[in-house]
């Protein structure tokens, strides 16, 4: 059959005719085979997968056919294999597997489906039971140890066992080897303690049906006397941007309950009687000043070094990464689209109050209510859309809190009008009888193509109106039969858009 080729252009006229021979034999039914006939994987415990069985698909047909999915009708059978969808020559088949992961103990059948593109299947039997099984118990094995423990009399202690096995499990406390009365949980605490309590020796033993075990003894210290604080965290020095606060804090051991005292150059601070202090709104006068903090018991109180506030002014800088920003030229109606970077240069907040864009076709977005930190970033992105053709200048206006604020970036650009084309299609007739025709392109000579008709359409002709400046397109055609079974691909042509 002759296959003319049109392109048309909006500014020109290219037309070239090719004449190809399209060879449609009488189309006839695909002959697929798939093996096994149907698996059967026995019985399988609840919760867990078979071995894989292996099903082949094989085409005994004479053109390809394209297998679009593989699915099983019911949810415990699982197939796995090559990525869909798979195109198959005449004589090549198509392996993978299936497992069987049963939910409950019951039998359960279903198919495992191949779809082709067409929309014929194949299918494939599956079956199988979930079994289940009454689980041995185990004994228990202590995994958390209770942890010896240090109070001051009349305070009590807390021990804590954990055990791994089958549950339930109960737990026995013992003081001393003797078991204490009501202790059952996997926590125990004491009541208040005394001195002739120094030195005992608690352990647990956990109990199931399987059997038991005992934990190593906790031993528990009691002591008397109230030990004095001692600096174990020293405030740390801190630096801070001018009308910001600093926070210092201190860590003591010793027997509590602590009082604390904040001082400011040797000054007590009011109200500063916790572990940790944070200073009003800093100013550039309080820079060097010395914190210090007293911690104090019943025993004794201990002074902390001195932690120095370091207080910078603060600065406000907003710098972006181009001044300018050209689109070159851009074909209407598409856009170009270009980025700036803007950066926090300064030791202090910036926000960006408003981004504003003059020019027109000109836009930007991505930065406007934006707060950056010190050293933080933001991304600008600006496109440049021309109405008509012709080249245009714009100007992007970042305002912000910033001392170099506002920041002004110059745009340029260029509209070219859009030149369309087109590729028209035309063949003879098929000799055989046929209810229409498909047509196929593809950027690749050989394929794989993409079908452009959405159903099998009787006129033998086509236009492809999608095709752009610049590429080579490659077209082929089948037709289809009353039976809606597809020729093979006819000869290849080509066109190449100028």
């Amino acid at each position: 059959m002759r296959i003319a080729r049109e392109i048309r252009d909006k500014f020109q006229v290219v037309a070239a005719a090719m004449t190809i021979l399209l060879a449609f034999g009488t189309a006839a039914r695909a002959n697929v085979n798939v093996g096994p006939s149907s698996v059967n994987f026995g019985s399988e415990s609840v919760g867990s997968t078979s071995a894989p069985r292996t099903v082949t698909l094989t085409n005994e047909n004479r053109h390809r056919i394209t297998i679009s999915s593989i699915f099983s009708s019911t949810a415990q059978f699982s197939f796995s294999g090559t990525s869909l969808p798979v195109n198959l020559n005449p004589g090549q088949s198509l392996t993978g597997s299936v497992t069987f992961k049963p939910s409950a103990a019951q039998t359960y059948s279903g198919s495992l489906i191949f779809k082709r593109a067409n929309g014929s299947t194949n299918s494939i039997a599956l079956s199988g039971t979930g079994t289940s099984s009454t689980p041995v118990p185990v004994a228990p094995t202590i995994s958390t140890q209770p942890a010896s423990a240090k109070i001051v009399a009349g305070q009590t202690a807390t021990f804590n066992v954990a055990a791994t096995g089958t549950a339930p499990m109960t737990y026995v406390w013992k003081k001393n080897g003797t078991t204490i009365g009501g202790a059952i949980s996997s926590t125990y605490t004491t009541p208040a303690e005394t001195m002739t309590d120094n030195n005992a020796q608690f352990t647990a033993e956990v109990i199931n049906t399987a059997g038991n075990a005992t934990s190593n003894p906790a031993v528990l210290t009691v002591t008397s006397a109230t030990v004095a604080p001692q600096i174990t965290t020293q405030p740390a020095s801190q630096t801070v941007i001018a009308g910001k606060t600093a926070s210092f804090t201190v860590a003591a051991s010793g027997t509590a309950p602590f009082t604390f005292q904040w001082s400011k150059n040797g000054t007590p601070i009011g109200g500063a009687t916790a572990a940790t202090y944070t200073t009003p709104a800093e100013t550039t006068a309080d820079n060097n000043a010395k914190f210090t903090v007293a911690v104090s018991n019943g025993a004794g109180s201990a002074t902390s070094n001195a932690a120095i506030l370091t207080v910078s002014a603060s600065s406000l800088l907003l710098n972006s990464s181009a001044s300018s920003l050209s689109f070159g030229s851009v074909t209407m109606p598409n856009s170009g689209t270009q980025t700036v970077t803007l950066t926090n240069a300064g030791n202090s907040i910036v926000t960006i109050s408003t981004v504003t864009v003059s020019g027109p076709g000109f836009n930007a977005t991505g930065a406007s209510g934006v707060m950056l930190s010190p050293g933080q970033t933001a991304t600008l992105t600006a496109t440049f859309t021309p109405a008509s053709a012709g080249a245009v200048t714009g100007n992007i206006s970042v305002a912000s809190n910033a001392t170099n604020s506002p920041d002004s970036i110059a745009l340029s650009g260029t509209g070219v009008a859009a030149v369309s084309h087109t590729v028209s299609l035309t063949w003879s007739p098929s000799a055989s009888s046929v209810i229409g025709y498909n047509a196929y392109s593809s950027l690749v000579s050989g394929g794989p193509y993409t079908k452009m008709t959405s159903t099998p359409d009787a006129a033998t002709s086509y236009t492809d109106s999608s095709v752009q400046a610049g590429k080579t397109y490659f077209f082929v055609v089948t037709s289809v039969d009353s039976s809606n079974v597809e020729s093979a691909f006819s000869a290849e042509v080509s066109a190449l858009i100028p």
